[in-house]
């Protein structure tokens, strides 16, 4: 395309001293400029000399109501009429008469070739069309618009060639060529909305000669050659790509509206070339004549297999929820706050016990059934869900009394707000009945504490071995029957280092026992733990079973502990008591039979000797009373001597100075058969057989070998004189040799006149 500015008809910038506007823009200014024009300074000659084609040529121009210019004569002198002047712009009426070289348009280089072939008679003409042309009015006023050129030989019997000029015509073309972008502008945003809206294509069926016309896009999708369907097709051709289940009711669709209305919305199937399926939507409107017969019918048609798919797997996934929620038990419900639209399902009513189909509103009856200790916290909730700035759920559960029959249930229910604006909009949930569920959990909660409790009661821990990862897990007692701090990392190597070294083998033995996959024995031990943090040695016996996969391999062992130290303890004792109590029993039986046979000898009466026999098995017997409320573990010497003055006379008969004294069994039993026979002399012979006697038992415990000695010191006073007998008694030989035996100690009475003194010393072994 050529710029007009080629031709001379672009403004350029005019050189200082080129008239102004008022002068440019005269009207008829042209005819008398040219009339006093000084054309004899220029190539063309004075006007007198001009040939007769030039002078018609100019007076043409001039009298011409178009555009129009001419280029005469070798060096292209410019002449040009008043319409053509405000195509020039500023270089009015300066470049009038100038020649090609005097004023050259911008681009002389495009436009002189053309001009020059015309005026060598070697081009019939040119033809420049829609030509983008800015224009100063003679109001001063600039207009745009688009212009034909037409370049055409002016002929001269006197020019070489035979042309002797070029002529410039313009053609002012604005109006079409604006019209045909404004269509070209509809067209491209007639398409992008096609294509943003999935477009398929469009179509226009003459029903009176039955063709389609048609674009690529409609063609392709129908199976057509485009080519063809441009050139127009019947409808049958078109007609084959409908899906067989949809061509029946299509076709009585279209002739309902052929017959009766003229808008045309329908969705079908379409079978593509390669066997595959798209859903498309066409919209159309029918045209009719003045009968009122139809006589075209234009449209569009959209793809909407997406939207199609889309809509089948909503339904799936409606379907999917609906079999899921009743599945489930679950009741929906949906909530509009700003319309006060509310909707409560079948499964919602029954969970609230509201009679199907009443008519009332759900949220009073809502409010009305919640119990009032749970209603607070729940509108808080529902508050807070449908406040933008939070996470729009709500999930929670509370207590209703149901309407029909009063009955306490507990429901919870999930949703989630929608927003537009900032607004919500919508509100939608699914309740449902978990009072099974919570009575099931209340139920474990009391069994849990009743189970606690009960291991609390029966100081009972409890241990989880996890085979595949090797973890041991404690409970709190646990930790503390294998002397470790609560809470502390252990593992299966940490339970057998802190196990007895004498009870480790037996203890592991019955550990893989229960995870044997063949025997599955159940643990039942007992053994020793030295604890790792305070190294105490404990008694534990332990109980536990083993679990196994489905591949039956051994996945846990689980059981409990309970500490058995002083259950241990108690048999120990038990044992030693029943040996003690053996040996005692042999012992007090070989003493009864030492007492019968110093007893019961010749030289006393009968009488005589069972009153004694009697009086020393008393003794003897008041000794194992003692030692019986002890346990048999001692007695204290205090003790000893209080039964001593209750069976002598009472406590003011008797001074004891000393304090408390632990005995062992076999020392208590050996002092109190010597302090029962001094007493017994005493009551008869002694100090004890006057009212005016008393007896004095002093002691202390002094330190020496192995063990602490006690001293023990028996003065008479007050009572008849007394003599050393001739021999000596029963008596004397079990206070002087039997002490000595039995307590490895000594002991020796002296018989002096004023009283009997008797003193005993014995290592206090226990």
């Amino acid at each position: 395309m050529v710029d007009t500015r080629d031709q001379g008809l672009a403004p350029d910038t005019p050189p200082l001293g080129t008239p102004s506007a008022e002068e440019t823009f005269a009207p008829g200014d042209l005819r008398e400029r040219i009339a006093a024009f000084d054309w004899a300074a220029t190539p063309l000659g004075p006007r007198a000399t001009w040939s007769l084609a030039l002078v018609f040529a100019v007076d043409m121009i001039v009298a011409s109501r178009f555009p129009s210019a001419l280029r005469w004569g070798p060096e292209m002198v410019l002449i040009y009429n008043d319409a053509y002047a405000p195509m020039l712009g500023e270089r009015h009426p300066y470049v009038l008469g100038k020649t090609f070289a005097e004023a050259p348009p911008t681009s002389a280089a495009d436009s002189e070739g053309p001009e020059r072939a015309i005026l060598a008679g070697a081009s019939g003409g040119t033809v420049i069309e829609d030509l983008f042309l800015t224009t100063i009015q003679p109001d001063g006023s600039v207009t745009d618009g688009y212009f034909n050129i037409r370049l055409s030989p002016m002929p001269d019997a006197t020019a070489p060639s035979g042309v002797g000029g070029v002529l410039i015509a313009l053609t002012d073309v604005t109006r079409r060529v604006q019209a045909e972008q404004a269509l070209r502008a509809s067209e491209e945003r007639y398409q992008l909305a096609l294509r943003a809206a999935s477009g398929v294509g469009t179509w226009d069926w003459d029903i009176l000669a039955d063709k389609v016309y048609a674009d690529a896009r409609y063609a392709r999708f129908h199976n057509v050659d485009p080519e063809r369907a441009v050139g127009g097709l019947p409808l049958a051709d078109f007609s084959k790509a409908l899906h067989p289940d949809d061509f029946a009711r299509l076709l009585k669709s279209g002739r309902t509206h052929l017959r009766t209305t003229n808008d045309f919305d329908e969705e079908y199937r379409l079978i593509q070339a390669d066997g595959s399926i798209r859903w498309v939507q066409t919209r159309g409107k029918v045209e009719r004549d003045a009968r009122g017969w139809a006589v075209r019918h234009r449209g569009v048609m959209v793809d909407i297999t997406d939207r199609k798919r889309i809509e089948h797997a909503l339904e799936a996934a409606e379907a999917d929820l609906r079999i899921a929620v009743d599945g489930a038990g679950l009741g929906r419900w949906d909530h509009n706050p700003q319309t006060g639209e509310r909707y409560w399902d079948k499964r919602c009513r029954e969970i609230y016990g509201l009679p199907e189909g009443m008519i009332e509103n759900p949220l009073d009856a809502f409010e009305r059934l919640v119990h009032p200790d749970d209603l607070p916290a729940l509108m808080d909730a529902i508050r807070a869900a449908m406040d933008p700035a939070g996470d729009n759920t709500i999930n929670r559960e509370y207590r209703v009394r149901r309407d029909n029959d009063g009955a306490l249930r507990w429901i919870e229910t999930f949703g989630r707000a929608f927003f537009q604006d900032g607004l919500c909009v919508r509100f939608v949930g699914v309740v449902s009945d978990v009072t099974e569920r919570k009575e099931a959990e209340a139920d474990q909660v009391l069994r849990e504490a009743t189970m606690a409790l009960a291991l609390d009661a029966g100081n009972v821990g409890t241990w989880d071995y996890d085979v595949r990862k090797r973890q041991l897990r404690w409970s709190e007692r646990g930790y503390g029957m294998f002397g470790m701090a609560l809470g502390a990392d252990v593992g299966l190597d940490d339970f057998y280092a802190a196990m007895h070294p004498d009870d480790r083998e037996a203890v592991r033995a019955a550990l893989l026992a229960s995870m044997d996959p063949v025997r599955r024995a159940d643990i039942d031990v007992e053994y020793r733990t030295v604890g790792r943090d305070d190294a105490k040695e404990r008694w534990i016996s332990a109980k536990g079973r083993g679990f196994f996969d489905d591949a039956g391999k051994p996945a846990r062992v689980v059981g409990a502990t309970v500490d058995i130290t002083d259950r241990k303890r108690a048999e120990l004792h038990l044992r030693l008591l029943v040996n003690e109590l053996n040996h005692r029993v042999k012992n007090s039986l070989a003493t009864i039979q030492a007492i019968a046979a110093q007893t019961f000898h010749a030289a006393r009466s009968l009488p005589q000797a069972q009153e004694a026999f009697s009086a020393r098995i008393v003794a003897l017997a008041e000794a194992h009373d003692l030692l019986t409320r002890e346990n048999w573990e001692g007695a204290d010497l205090l003790d000893l001597l209080g039964r001593l003055e209750d069976l002598h006379g009472g406590a003011e008969r008797f001074a004891t100075e000393g304090g408390s004294v632990r005995l062992s069994p076999r020392m208590a039993l050996s002092l109190s058969m010597a302090l029962h026979e001094l007493a017994t002399n005493a009551v008869k012979y002694g100090a004890l057989s006057l009212t005016t006697g008393q007896v004095r038992i002093a002691w202390t415990v002094v330190p020496g070998g192995a063990h602490p000695r006690l001293v023990l010191t028996w003065t008479e006073t007050g009572g008849p004189p007394v003599s050393p007998p001739s021999r000596r008694g029963f008596g004397s030989r079990l206070i002087e040799r039997g002490l000595a035996a039995e307590l490895s100690g000594v002991a020796h009475i002296d018989f002096r006149p004023d009283g009997v003194v008797c003193r005993i010393e014995a290592a206090l072994d226990g």
